[in-house]
């Protein structure tokens, strides 16, 4: 009994830990909550539970303000314009964690012009070999709507302006969405162009 008792806490453990996983950065674009033909939308509502860049809440109806199908299980998709431009949309069943890492309102501004600044100061500077090799801006490892930040697992990597590695739990240092195949996300510079790559679990990424 007291076995199989163990076995079911280490399994509500695994779940917990899967369901509050951070989500890929991006811009919140928009949310929706409820059941096909029966949705609203919560956008305003879910922008109040973004705290210090990260929005986070326990998808209910209390939490929403709403309940537009009583006594059907709903879900909140949140949709998202992540880093490489493109618009995602997430889903949280009810009752799930939804915990999502997000940019701030001028992240994509202040990069380019990060970006302009360096191209300018290369005209004039010698950059030796690390600076004109590849720099890891992010990196995100996950699959469905669980991915964690691999950002500075990647940057320590990072030899001679070369990255090359085995792309597995290991190496990410954890598995943020267990029994699903995974993929690792890295926006990086190198020579001042800016470029994104997604790499599957158990494969090789090298860069450059």
């Amino acid at each position: 009994m007291k076995s199989w008792l163990g076995a079911l806490a280490g399994f509500a453990c695994v779940l917990l830990l899967a369901g509050s996983a951070l989500a890929q950065g991006g811009e919140l674009v928009g949310a929706e909550w409820g059941v096909p033909g029966r949705k609203v939308d919560v956008t305003a509502r879910v922008r109040t539970f973004i705290h210090d860049g990260v929005l986070q809440l326990e998808v209910t109806r209390f939490n929403l303000g709403i309940d537009p199908a009583p006594h059907e299980n709903k879900v909140l998709v949140i949709r998202l314009r992540e880093w490489d431009g493109d618009i995602r949309d997430y889903s949280y069943p009810e009752r799930s964690v939804a915990r999502i890492e997000l940019d701030p309102a001028d992240w994509h501004a202040r990069r380019e012009e990060h970006e302009r600044h360096e191209r300018h100061e290369r005209r004039d500077q010698a950059y030796d070999r690390r600076e004109r090799g590849v720099q890891i801006l992010r990196a995100y490892y996950g699959a469905d709507g669980q991915f964690m930040n691999v950002t500075e697992a990647l940057r320590s990597r990072v030899d001679d302006g070369r990255l090359y590695l085995r792309v597995d739990n290991y190496s990410m240092g954890g598995d943020p969405a267990p029994g699903v195949h995974k993929r690792l996300r890295i926006l990086y510079t190198i020579g001042g162009d800016r470029r994104n790559i997604v790499v599957d679990e158990k494969t090789d990424v090298q860069l450059p």
